[in-house]
């Protein structure tokens, strides 16, 4: 169809198009599709004039895709604008049209065409249309050959010469893979394809398409988001930079950086029907032996996974040393309680809505080793007392007790519990209460104990403990006038009944008591002698990709679990982070070679079931604000997935540099994801198509959005004899 010249502002852009010089050959210009001109521009918008010619010859002009505005000739100047497609712009002769539009549309009758109807040149002049783009930045070339970009422009005119082109394969190239900015890791490694470039879900399958590639140290101590609805392939998507990250090795063997991911569905962590080979086995890849480079982490042992490490806890820790004098001894004594103080912290969490006295006291009572009780075997014995009775507690809930058999005797050769004691439970001053005979019974455990060289039973000392509970509070009972006896002859003075001791304590006093946190049973292994959170640090040090499957447990048990291993890795990368600094030496130059080494990756998946709440009170002090705030001096990088952007923490969402966002059905969602970088150029088209693995991706490298097709996650096979042990 040949446009015709008219007169009005239709005529005056058909002119210019027609009237200026034919672009050099070599020219971007000659090879992109030549769609329009620039009809108004601005600091931040422009307004484009395309005929419906023009607009076909080019295969389309979807919404949000991308569009090249420059001067006709390239002879004085080769830069270009890059504009964004954003809506349709009436132009002053629309109104002329609708009214021209609709006396066809009536003239017709629906016999026809009612375009067939106008004379060509009225029918050229109609096809004249407006487009909204927003304007991006700028390329200007340089002297090598490549290109610059800058994220604004620094003039526009009224009267002006712009061309428009829709970008030809090898520009648009260009623009969806311009490495705008970098990452400050000394690391030569090239971009990985991931994708190719997707402007609609109703694209035409010979639509000009450019490979999208992502530069996998972005991922590296940086935050990572990715938002949107079940079944919108953000499974997919994290799998893709997880291989993408493990393959950093091929290009340097040393370049090893410790990947953990916490699989709340199973997914990662075993081959299924989506994936064929699931990510566990991603070190086939480079052909290398499994042992070496994945570890993987369930709640249970499972037949597919021989090696996998089972994560309980014990959660009686080991027999206590006595007594402990030194500062070695003491850190024995922190070693062997150190299981037992994470099954505390596990058992905290899943008693966090309890609200009966006898169960907050002994959910919130702190069991950590005081530093000051070193040598003093007054507070050692306190301590012991408190901690038998915690034990006994887990005993009293159903946890398989350990092979080694409880003891009251304390950090010296004497009982935790003294002759004046169980003189006191026996007295006749107890006569008169009711559980006089609970004393009783008390009393001679605890004595015989005393005469069989301090050995007794777990159902035993839950009966002690039982009664103690009572005999503490029982204003019938001989305890007040211990106590004061106690006090006084105490050489510091203070009471038999510490406040740590009575709120252990409350949990006995009623029967319900110990109930409130039985549920941890699945969680504990009473064999056990290592901390897996500790190994799965040791593993993220050797550069392992690690698989934590939480698809076997409770919400609140991934969610406890999930913050333990961040908590390890956060202060086992604190540790690093400070001794590296100790031995900086500025005037030495960074070894690439040794860029990755202390990096870790902590993936997400699903969010908003293990992160806090946004608005939480205690929100800012939690492991995952803390590890968003400081991750990227400790080298961390922490990668989000969730259908709730809503749900994240905004002090996590300010500090997060890639985004990856696919459909999210709820508008409140698309509004929260639409008040950061350019994200309301697309909240229509999140909100509105659905198709897996289409998405709109902004990394740290990138000045802009750009919309995606992304590859599905395939490991191939091989045909080489390849290690999986």
């Amino acid at each position: 169809m040949k446009k015709q010249t008219n007169g009005g502002m239709a005529g005056v852009v058909n002119e210019l198009i027609q009237n200026t010089t034919q672009p050099d050959p070599q020219s971007f210009r000659e090879l992109a599709k030549r769609v329009g001109a620039v009809y108004t521009i601005s600091y931040s918008t422009a307004v484009i004039a395309v005929f419906d010619h023009d607009r076909e010859q080019a295969g389309g002009l979807p919404k949000g895709g991308f569009l090249m505005a420059a001067k006709h000739s390239h002879e004085t100047d080769e830069s270009f604008i890059l504009l964004r497609i954003q809506r349709e712009a009436r132009l002053p002769s629309a109104a002329d049209n609708d009214q021209t539009r609709q006396g066809v549309i009536e003239d017709s009758g629906n016999e026809g065409p009612w375009s067939a109807r106008m004379p060509s040149w009225i029918r050229d002049k109609m096809s004249l249309h407006g487009l909204e783009c927003s304007v991006l930045g700028t390329f200007t070339p340089q002297q090598d050959g490549s290109y610059k970009f800058a994220e604004d422009i620094d003039n526009y005119y009224a009267v002006n010469e712009l061309m428009v082109w829709k970008p030809d394969p090898s520009s648009l190239h260009l623009i969806v893979n311009h490495q705008h900015r970098s990452n400050d890791i000394p690391i030569n490694s090239a971009t990985t394809k991931i994708g190719v470039s997707r402007f609609a879900a109703a694209e035409s399958n010979d639509a000009i398409k450019a490979e999208f590639h992502v530069n996998p140290i972005d991922i590296m101590k940086r935050r990572t988001a990715y938002f949107g609805m079940s079944r919108s392939g953000k499974s997919n998507g994290l799998k893709i930079v997880a291989e993408t990250i493990y393959k950093l090795r091929k290009v340097n063997p040393k370049h090893r950086v410790g990947q953990v991911i916490f699989d709340l569905s199973g997914e990662y962590a075993q081959d299924n029907f989506q994936d064929g080979k699931g990510l566990h086995r991603v070190n086939e890849v480079l052909g290398l032996s499994r042992k070496s480079e994945v570890a993987t982490y369930g709640l249970m042992p499972v037949p597919w996974d021989c090696s996998r490490k089972i994560m309980k806890l014990n959660f009686f820790g080991d027999p206590i040393p006595r007594p402990w004098m030194t500062v070695q001894e003491a850190e024995a004594v922190t070693n062997a309680l150190d299981q037992l103080l994470a099954g505390k912290e596990i058992i905290k969490e899943t008693m966090s809505n309890e609200t009966a006295r006898y169960t907050t006291s002994f959910r919130d009572v702190d069991l950590a080793v005081e530093p000051s009780a070193m040598g003093n075997l007054s507070a050692q014995t306190r301590y012991y007392r408190a901690v038998l009775a915690y034990r006994t507690a887990l005993a009293a809930a159903g946890l398989e007790a350990p092979n080694w058999k409880p003891s009251i005797r304390g950090p010296g050769k004497w009982s935790l519990f003294s002759r004046d004691l169980i003189d006191a439970l026996r007295h006749t001053q107890n006569s008169s209460s009711a559980n006089a005979t609970d004393y009783q019974q008390a009393a001679i455990i605890l004595e015989d104990s005393g005469n069989n060289q301090f050995n007794i039973t777990w159902d035993q000392l839950i009966t002690v403990f039982t009664s103690l509970a009572k005999f503490v509070d029982d204003k019938k009972s001989r305890f007040d006038t211990f106590e004061q006896d106690y006090i006084a002859t105490s050489s510091n003075h203070e009471a038999w009944a510490d406040p740590r001791f009575r709120a252990v304590l409350r949990i006995f006093e009623s029967r319900n008591g110990p109930r409130a946190f039985q549920v941890v049973q699945e969680q504990h292994d009473p064999n056990n002698t290592t901390d897996f959170a500790e190994e799965v640090v040791g593993d993220l040090q050797q550069g392992k990709l690690v698989i934590i499957d939480q698809s076997a447990g409770e919400p609140e048990h991934n969610r406890a679990a999930a913050e333990r291993v961040m908590w390890h890795i956060y202060h086992a990368q604190s540790a690093n982070f400070r001794s590296a600094v100790a031995s900086l030496d500025p005037t030495q130059e960074p070894n690439p070679d040794e860029a990755t080494q202390g990096h870790i990756i902590v993936y997400v998946e699903e969010a908003h079931n293990l992160l806090p709440r946004a608005g939480a009170n205690d929100s800012l002090t939690t492991v995952w604000a803390k590890t968003a705030k400081e991750g990227s001096k400790l080298n961390i990088g922490l990668v989000l997935a969730t259908q709730a952007p809503s749900s994240v923490m905004p002090e996590i969402l300010s500090e997060t540099d890639n985004w990856v966002l696919a459909y999210l059905n709820s508008e409140r969602e698309r509004r929260v994801v639409s008040e950061y970088m350019d994200f309301s150029d697309f909240s229509e088209q999140i909100g509105k198509v659905s198709e897996q693995g289409f998405v709109r991706i902004r990394t740290l490298s990138q000045a802009y959005t750009v919309p995606v097709q992304l590859d599905r996650f395939h490991i191939k096979d091989d045909a080489e004899s390849i290690d999986t042990r």
